[in-house]
């Protein structure tokens, strides 16, 4: 295992703070930290894994049919958002598209698709529940000459080792007028503070990077981009991180009801008995979710970029 550079990867800030120690992986137990930066509040999971492959297993983030349905439903209020400022269909790219559901809602909108994940396996499981076009591998996969007027980085960023990298190789694919859009969980809501390093979306340490507004400003102006808006609605996300991350300072073993959703456990007693408490705190979680997005303080951060007027756009 290797551990970040002193230097914050957003800002450049130096003499890093170790917070959120002992952090555990609820897949594999390991304990990780998390490096905090004084200066943008972004932190930086320690030590990076030299090999993911443990941490990835092949249901992760694959939910139950019924979990899945309504976490789709939700896509498509946010997709159907997005097309509100591209009325006209055009070329789409998702890296890190996951099963492919919000390009499938795409192209269902006259839109011609692409995404890409980082393994074989998890290619051809977006191929094959969604029926659309993926590459396997990282942006190398990608045909240099490609460009696109919208491209989505919707919650996988913050899985990425080299985030100013990424964002610079995706900000030279952008169509002139075209759109970069960015998800990832807010390190500065409400809810990271409530959970502590028990927070849901903490997820260490698939989550590399873990994004303030402030860090994720600093990184998109570091890489020839522009936020042009800021929203911090998601309910498939919010509510559901209220829920688990309360339950994981009630219980030792972490994330015991998502482990059940995604088929990692079967539903003995206790995984039942946290069935149930999560339907009770449901409404409050509710609760919790708007009143956060209401004041800038949600458990998702979306913002929508497009290249500074003095960089020029790729062209086809």
């Amino acid at each position: 295992m290797t551990t970040l550079a002193s230097a914050c990867p957003f800002c450049g800030m130096q003499a890093l703070q170790a917070q959120h120690t002992g952090a555990r992986d609820y897949i594999t137990g390991h304990e990780f930290s998390v490096l905090i930066c004084p200066a943008c509040g972004g932190g930086h999971t320690a030590p990076i894994p030299a090999d993911f492959s443990l941490y990835y297993p092949a249901l992760y983030r694959r939910y139950r049919k019924s979990i899945a349905a309504i976490i789709g439903m939700f896509y498509s209020q946010r997709v159907a958002r997005w097309l509100k400022d591209h009325p006209q269909p055009g070329s789409a790219f998702e890296l890190g598209c996951g099963d492919g559901s919000m390009l499938a809602i795409l192209r269902n909108h006259g839109w011609r698709v692409l995404g890409c994940e980082r393994s074989q396996a998890a290619a051809q499981l977006a191929r094959d529940v969604s029926g659309i076009d993926v590459l396997a591998g990282e942006l190398d996969a990608v045909p240099a000459d490609a460009v696109f007027d919208l491209i989505l980085l919707i919650q996988a960023l913050e899985h990425m080792k080299n985030p100013a990298e990424i964002l610079t190789r995706l900000a030279g694919m952008l169509a002139p007028g075209g759109k970069l859009i960015i998800a990832v969980p807010n390190f500065g809501s409400w809810q990271a503070r409530f959970g502590g390093k028990a927070w849901f979306h903490l997820d260490v340490p698939r989550h590399v990077s873990h994004f303030t507004i402030k860090a994720l400003a600093a990184l998109t102006a570091s890489t020839g981009l522009e936020v042009q808006r800021i929203s911090f609605e998601s309910f498939e996300h919010d509510p559901y991180g209220w829920i688990q991350s309360t339950l994981n300072l009630l219980d030792p073993q972490p994330n015991r009801l998502t482990r059940l959703l995604m088929r990692l456990d079967s539903p003995d007693i206790m995984n039942l008995l946290h069935l149930f408490a999560a339907c009770l705190l449901g409404p409050i979680a509710i609760l919790a979710a708007m009143f956060s997005c209401a004041a800038r303080r949600g458990a998702i951060i979306e913002v929508t970029c497009a290249l500074r007027a003095t960089v020029q756009p790729a062209t086809s």
